[in-house]
C-alpha cells in the first residue's frame, strides 16, 4: 500500500475537506445533510483518532457521507493513503489541492515507529 505524506496539514481543515469531497452512498441517502463540516464536528474526528490510533484522523460514514478517510501520523510526521477508498483518483487529487498539498511525496510503506 502507498501512502501520501500529508505533514503540516491542520487536521480540521482535512476533515472539513474529506466531507466537502465526499458523497452520500448507500442508506447514506436517509442521514445526508447539506453543508459543510464545523470545527467542532472536526474535531470529534480528530479527538477519536487520537484516542483510538494515538494521534491523526478517522472518518468513515459523516452525516451519511462515504468520507472513508484516516489520518496516520507516524514520528511527527502525518500520511494518507495514496487511493481513498470509494473516491476518484480527480477526488483525491481536488482533496490534496484544497489542503495545499497538491505535489506531496508518495510513499510505499510508512516509517517504523521509533519509540519515544
Amino acid at each position: 500500500m502507498s501512502y501520501l505524506n500529508i505533514t503540516g496539514v491542520d487536521l480540521k481543515e482535512l476533515a472539513k475537506a474529506a466531507y466537502r469531497f465526499s458523497r452520500p452512498q448507500g442508506l447514506g441517502f436517509m442521514h445526508f445533510e447539506e453543508g459543510e463540516l464545523s470545527d467542532e464536528e472536526a474535531q470529534l474526528f480528530i479527538d477519536h483518532g487520537q484516542k483510538y490510533f494515538g494521534g491523526g484522523l478517522s472518518l468513515d460514514y459523516v452525516k451519511g457521507r462515504a468520507c472513508k478517510l484516516n489520518a496516520i501520523v507516524r514520528n511527527g510526521e502525518l500520511f494518507i493513503s495514496g487511493r481513498w477508498f470509494d473516491h476518484s483518483e480527480g477526488d483525491l487529487q481536488d482533496l490534496l489541492a484544497a489542503i495545499g498539498k497538491p505535489d506531496c511525496p508518495l510513499v510505499e510503506e510508512l516509517p517504523e515507529r521509533v519509540a519515544a
